[in-house]
């Protein structure tokens, strides 16, 4: 008895440093799935699942069957622990966990199996009333601190470089993070910064039909810019055709300004980053 105590107490002891380490409150929040090598934790759904996400390497998911997802730790895994987290979703909701996995935890913590049930779950998108402005802001501020992203150069003339950083989306915003550098020692005065859909091909035989595409807001209101430009759009999540693309397009303020446009991909909306909250 005295030894079940002692583990028990132990147990707790442990977790409560763990949660205590620089983790936000979210993440605190979050049920825990202990992992270990050689040994598989299996979640007991009761539904199929559309997506599985986790986000730490190291880790792998498997769906053998409906309503069945297999954890397990890599042979390969040698770093001394793992923290992160793991994303369901089906067409009913999703649900989050914390993965820990290479801490020297006592066996009792440990659990094989998971049945998550009906009140595990949350509903897709709930959070669209949520979010007033101030929210948003304060998302797409966060957003500009996170290393995470695609951070490619899209475009490179007249001595400005357009660059897409990330898109990620929220319940039913697409946060979309832009960059322009001036690489000439002529400032740039912007006249409009637009978005659209357009056609991908334009041939002499068809119409080209562009679409404009207004956001819900913008981080910042800078109308000019030295040497960078960088801003995060928000907007409420669309979708458009594969024979479509979501146009970005930059112009200066002068008659003879220049004028600088890209796309995005719809793949890049489709592989957006999911923004915990």
């Amino acid at each position: 008895m005295k030894k079940i105590i002692f583990l028990t107490a132990l147990c707790c002891l442990y977790i409560s440093r763990v949660f205590s380490q620089g983790s936000s409150a979210v993440f605190k929040d979050l049920p825990v799935i202990f992992l270990k090598k050689s040994a598989s934790v299996h979640l007991l759904l009761g539904k199929r699942i559309s997506y599985f996400n986790s986000s730490i390497s190291g880790v792998s998911l498997e769906q053998p069957a409906d309503g069945l997802v297999r954890i397990d730790l890599a042979d390969s895994v040698s770093i001394a622990y793992g923290d992160g987290i793991l994303t369901l979703a089906g067409a009913e909701g999703f649900t989050q966990f914390r993965l820990i996995y290479n801490h020297s935890f006592p066996d009792s913590v440990f659990r094989p199996n998971i049945r998550i049930g009906l009140s595990d779950w949350k509903p897709l998108g709930s959070q669209e009333e949520k979010f007033g402005e101030q929210e948003l802001k304060s998302l797409a501020h966060d957003l500009l601190k996170s290393r995470k992203g695609i951070f490619q150069t899209r475009e490179d003339r007249y001595g400005i470089k357009a660059r897409l950083n990330k898109v990620s989306t929220l319940g039913d915003y697409i946060f979309i993070d832009l960059s322009f550098y001036n690489k000439s020692h002529i400032g740039y005065d912007i006249d409009q910064l637009s978005f659209s859909l357009e056609d991908k091909k334009i041939t002499k035989a068809t119409n080209s039909q562009s679409v404009p595409i207004l956001p819900e807001l913008s981080l910042f209101d800078n109308t000019s810019f030295k040497r960078l430009y960088r801003n995060v759009f928000v907007f409420k999540k669309f979708t458009f055709p594969g024979n479509k693309v979501f146009k970005v397009q930059l112009n200066e303020k002068q008659i003879s300004g220049r004028s600088i446009s890209f796309p995005i991909r719809y793949s890049d909306i489709l592989d957006a980053d999911v923004i915990v909250y």
